[in-house]
C-alpha cells in the first residue's frame, strides 16, 4: 500500500477510540429531538433508452421533463433534486456544446451536474480507462467558458465485486481473490482521487459502494476506502428504513471522524429476479417516502450524512405513488408525526402524519412562547399517510413546535425557519 493508505491505518486505529462516544445512530434522534440539518437529494440519470443523449440534445421535451420532475418530484417540490449523478459519456466526447448548454440550464434550475461512469474492470486491468475518463473531465472543464458550465464532480459506479469467472472479465476474480481484487480496487481509488487533487481542480470526486462492504472485507478496509475519496454513496438498497439506517451506520460513523460525505442511495426499479425487498418499486411514492423520514429522522443532525440519493431517474419518474402497499395497510401500522420536510425551513414546509384509524386531527404551530401561530389543519381524517403545508411568511425566524393532537395521544416536534 502507499503512505497515504498506512497513515488511513493509522488513524482508523485512532478513531476506533472514538466509535463508543458516537453511540447507536438509529436512536440519536429519538433522543435529541433535534432539528435535523438541511440536506439535499440526488437522482442517478443513466443513458436508458438513450434518455440523456435526448435530454442533453434537447429532443422534443426530454429536458424540460427532467426540470419539471425535478423542481417537483410526484408533485412535491420539498423532494426537490438538486444534485444530478449524469451518465454523459458520449456527450463528454463528441458533443460539448450541447452538454454545456444543458449544464447551464440544470444550474439555473437549481441543480449541480456530475459525471457518472464505471465499470469493474477498472478496479483490476483498466484502471487506465477510469483516469481517461477523469482526463476527460478535466479537458471539458478546462474548455468552459464560465464557472456555470462546469461539471462539478465525478462519481464512479466501479462494483469489483462484479468480477467473477464466466462474465467476460480478466482475472483476478472476487469470488476466488477478494483480497487481490480489493486491494488493486483501493488503489485504483486512491489514484483517481490523486489525479484530480494533483490538477488543482476543484471537482469533489467520490463512488458508490454497496451497503455490505464492511461484512465482505471489514470496517477497517472501508474505512480506507472511505479516507481515499472525497465521498461514498451507498447504494442501500431496501424498503425497510430500519434496515437502511442500520446499513449506514459504519459508513456515517467512519465519515464524521474522516471529515468526508455519504450519500444514502434507495433504489426504485423493478429488481426481479432479486429479492422485492431490495426495492421500493411494487410500494410507490408515499411508503418510500415515509420510510425516508424515518432516515432523516436518524441522520438528519449528522454533518457527514449529505442527503438522499434515488436510483434511478427512469425509474423513480414512473413511480406510482402507491401500490402494493396499500395491501398491507400502512395506515394501520401506528399514528405517527414525522419530521418537517427541509428543516431547517425557508418559506414554507411540508409535515407528514400517519392515522391508524378515523379520528379528528388538530395540527398547529408555536412559537417559543406557547402561542399558537397557525393551525394547519383541524378536521376529521381517514387513516393513512397524510401532508399539510406551512407557509412561513408572516413569522420570524426561530425555533417553532408543531403539535398534533388527536383523541388518542399529543405528538410534538419542533423546526427552525430560517426565512
Amino acid at each position: 500500500m502507499n503512505n497515504r493508505t498506512s497513515l488511513a491505518k493509522l488513524r482508523f486505529l485512532l478513531a476506533l477510540l472514538l466509535l463508543c462516544a458516537l453511540g447507536d445512530a438509529g436512536g440519536r434522534e429519538q433522543e435529541t429531538g433535534g432539528a435535523a440539518l438541511a440536506k439535499g437529494r440526488a437522482m442517478w440519470v443513466w443513458n436508458t433508452a438513450n434518455t440523456v443523449n435526448n435530454i442533453i440534445n434537447n429532443v422534443g421535451e426530454y429536458r424540460a421533463v427532467l426540470f419539471d420532475f425535478c423542481r417537483s418530484p410526484h408533485g412535491n417540490p420539498d423532494h426537490r433534486i438538486n444534485r444530478l449523478f449524469f451518465s454523459c459519456r458520449d456527450a463528454l466526447q463528441s458533443n460539448r456544446d450541447a452538454l454545456r448548454d444543458f449544464i447551464v440550464e440544470a444550474q439555473k434550475n437549481g441543480m449541480e451536474i456530475e459525471y457518472l461512469d464505471g465499470d469493474p474492470s477498472w478496479a483490476t486491468y483498466n484502471q487506465h480507462v477510469g483516469l481517461a475518463r477523469l482526463q476527460l473531465v478535466m479537458d471539458f472543464n478546462a474548455g468552459a467558458g464560465s464557472e456555470n458550465e462546469k461539471i462539478s464532480g465525478v462519481q464512479f459506479d466501479v462494483e469489483p465485486y462484479l468480477l467473477k469467472a464466466g462474465k467476460g472479465y480478466l482475472p483476478p476474480y472476487w469470488d476466488t481473490q477478494k483480497d487481490s481484487v480489493w486491494a488493486l480496487y483501493v488503489t485504483a481509488m486512491d489514484s483517481c482521487q490523486k489525479f484530480i487533487d494533483r490538477s488543482d481542480s476543484t471537482l469533489r470526486f467520490g463512488i458508490a459502494i454497496p451497503r455490505w462492504y464492511e461484512n465482505h472485507v471489514g470496517n477497517a478496509q472501508l474505512y480506507i476506502l472511505q479516507s481515499l475519496v472525497d465521498y461514498v454513496a451507498i447504494m442501500d438498497y431496501n424498503e425497510n428504513s430500519s434496515v437502511i439506517i442500520r446499513d449506514a451506520e459504519n459508513e456515517i460513523k467512519n465519515a464524521l471522524m474522516l471529515n468526508k460525505s455519504v450519500w444514502i442511495g434507495v433504489e426504485t426499479k423493478n429488481v426481479s429476479p432479486e429479492p422485492e425487498t431490495v426495492s421500493f418499486h411494487e410500494e410507490g411514492v408515499l411508503y418510500m417516502e415515509q420510510e425516508l423520514s424515518r432516515v432523516m429522522a436518524a441522520y438528519g443532525d449528522y454533518p457527514a450524512f449529505t442527503g438522499i440519493a434515488i436510483h434511478a431517474y427512469h425509474y423513480y419518474a414512473s413511480l406510482p405513488l402507491t401500490t402494493t402497499i396499500e395491501a398491507r395497510e400502512l395506515s394501520s401500522s401506528r399514528t405517527m408525526l414525522f419530521n418537517a420536510a427541509g428543516n431547517p425551513v425557508r418559506s414554507r414546509t411540508t409535515i407528514q402524519y400517519q392515522l391508524d384509524g378515523a379520528m379528528p386531527v388538530e395540527i398547529a404551530v408555536f412559537n417559543l412562547l406557547g402561542q399558537k401561530v397557525a393551525t394547519l389543519i383541524n378536521e376529521m381524517n381517514q387513516p393513512g399517510l397524510h401532508r399539510v403545508t406551512w407557509h412561513t411568511a408572516g413569522h420570524p425566524p426561530g425555533l417553532y413546535f408543531y403539535r398534533m393532537r388527536t383523541p388518542k395521544e399529543i405528538l410534538t416536534k419542533k423546526m427552525v425557519v430560517i426565512n
